[in-house]
């Protein structure tokens, strides 16, 4: 078995989460660097986008339910922390996403599989994957 895919099976080990679609979780962690050859590689570009509005609705929903006589002006501060790239890097750091990334060797090269923003990236594009791998997705979400 090579590094890589040891590295998937820790992750998935450590999200508690085994992925229906292979495929998905493949493209949740295939960072835009693959595709700087000819070949037009699937990215998790749009799965870091959707990701960023899923963690947001399900930390809002979350901190309305712990917190629910506080106003929006003191949820929002609480929110902004919690769904910060910052704080998703750190996580992405914490359950072995770099080592389980499928990116460039120019990129591994200059270090992007421990940079913050390819991590927190990559947290975001982990959520979504398995909003969309759950069934969770109302159907008016195709990606």
């Amino acid at each position: 078995m090579n590094v890589r895919v040891t590295a998937v099976h820790a992750l998935e080990e450590k999200l508690g989460y085994r992925f229906k679609d292979r495929d998905l979780l493949e493209r949740a962690l295939t960072h835009a660097s693959v595709g700087e050859g000819a070949t037009k590689v699937a990215n998790n570009e749009v799965l870091e986008f959707v990701g960023d509005r899923v963690l947001g609705l399900l930390v809002a929903e979350a901190l309305a339910r712990y917190f629910p006589d506080a106003s929006e002006g003191e949820l929002a501060p609480r929110l902004n922390g919690l769904v910060s790239r910052e704080t998703c890097a750190r996580v992405a750091a914490a359950i072995g996403v770099g080592p389980a990334l499928r990116m460039s060797a120019s990129a591994t090269k200059v270090g992007a599989r421990e940079r913050g923003s390819v991590l927190a990236g990559a947290c975001e594009a982990l959520i979504a994957a398995v909003y969309k791998d759950t069934g969770a997705e109302p159907e008016l979400v195709q990606l």
